[in-house]
């Protein structure tokens, strides 16, 4: 019920104007297994607006800018306390599914982020797992950098297992990722072949309206 709350809330108030508004410049590339080639690349901005928050679930709508898709896309979901994702299968990119956790109120210990700190999440859906480790790795003033490790297995026809591994600077007092860069495997069966694609994804705060420049 509450997922519901909050989500309605962002879809009514998606005319008016956020509670918050942080901009990113994003990046991927995609590289395709036995495909000869310097891979698949893009680049964009995403605009995450938090319209609504209750109990600490957030109603989001997020905007995202390829370079080469002329259409903004524009998805409304919910960002759950401690950073499960709510939103309609196939909404977001890999690069936008990877940042918008961290804005998540509880997304880390109610305690002092010091080096060597851990943590770990598990996220379980319908039709699939995910498993995720946390640890931060250095403190560099009020922000921390977090490194991340995570599985996930897709219970369909495809059989898909992914992996990623990278790492995110966090800030605590803004609760918010300033950057962050990942690389995500995935193998998958597709027409009874298995296919292996690399993604190399990449972030960075540009704006914020909690802290204006």
């Amino acid at each position: 019920m509450l997922l519901a709350i909050v989500a309605a809330a962002a879809v009514n108030a998606a005319a008016q104007h956020p509670i918050r508004e942080v901009i990113y410049h994003v990046s991927y590339i995609r590289h395709t297994a036995n495909i000869a080639g310097a891979g698949v690349t893009d680049h964009g901005t995403v605009t995450v607006d938090v319209m609504a928050v209750s109990n600490n679930a957030l109603g989001l709508k997020v905007t995202e800018r390829w370079s080469k898709n002329p259409t903004s896309l524009v998805a409304l979901g919910t960002v759950q306390p401690t950073g499960s994702l709510t939103f309609a299968p196939g909404a977001l990119s890999d690069v936008t599914d990877q940042l918008l956790p961290y804005f998540a109120p509880l997304f880390v210990p109610q305690r002092p982020l010091l080096t060597g700190v851990t943590w770990n999440a598990r996220d379980v859906k319908k039709g699939l797992t995910a498993n995720t480790s946390y640890a931060v790795t250095a403190v560099q003033g009020t922000s921390v950098i977090i490194g991340v490790n995570q599985t996930l297995t897709v219970l369909d026809a495809t059989h898909a297992q992914i992996s990623s591994n990278g790492s995110v600077v966090y800030e605590p007092r803004l609760l918010v990722p300033l950057t962050g860069d990942f690389t995500k495997h995935l193998t998958a069966k597709v027409g009874g072949a298995t296919r292996s694609i690399t993604l190399t994804l990449h972030f960075a705060r540009s704006s914020d309206t909690r802290e204006p420049g």
